[in-house]
């Protein structure tokens, strides 16, 4: 079974300097969010029985710093072309928050179960999913729009032959 060439990392890159791409989305959402937390509220209103407010804000601020990261990584050719732009950020703000909160405040297993139960019938889920996801995407959409407004189009032909490999190359961007 081999990877979808959707997942298929940028070309000439290490399996460590993959990796490295992923801790360091994973420690910019982490800092981000717990930054954002001690700089405007305190560390405990991440608490689980805390108002949802203080945390919503916190994982709004990790979504720009995960997200921005990995645009950055997309630019430099680091990580994948779709996993930077969707996979990684969405799996990394989804998971880095909730393991610090576990970590640092104990499992909230009724909260969880609430969350599982009760899934389509919780706005406040829809809300909290709008805070992890939507300020990101936001910056990143505009990171790499800046980005790719700056270069001509040899050099964004340049770009790809450099950083993507010959399959992702026929596949997605030649017609």
């Amino acid at each position: 079974m081999s990877l979808p060439i959707g997942l298929a990392p940028f070309a000439n890159q290490s399996r460590a300097a993959h990796a490295g791409v992923l801790v360091g989305g994973a420690v910019a959402c982490l800092l981000a969010y717990v930054g954002a937390a001690a700089l405007l509220f305190e560390l405990g209103a991440l608490d689980h029985g805390t108002p949802d407010g203080p945390r919503r804000v916190a994982s709004a601020v990790a979504s720009m710093a995960c997200w921005g990261f990995y645009a950055a990584a997309f630019v430099r050719g680091r990580g994948g072309p779709v996993t930077d732009a969707f996979v990684y950020p969405v799996a990394t703000v989804a998971l880095v928050p909730t393991a610090f909160r576990w970590v640092a405040f104990e499992p909230a297993w009724d909260a969880f179960r609430d969350r599982i139960a009760l899934f389509l019938f919780r706005p406040g889920l829809f809300v909290d999913a709008a805070a992890l996801v939507l300020p990101g995407v936001a910056l990143a959409a505009v990171l790499l729009s800046i980005w790719a407004t700056r270069l001509d189009e040899s050099a964004i032909e340049t770009w790809q032959r450099e950083h993507l490999s010959a399959e992702f190359r026929r596949e997605f961007i030649e017609e």
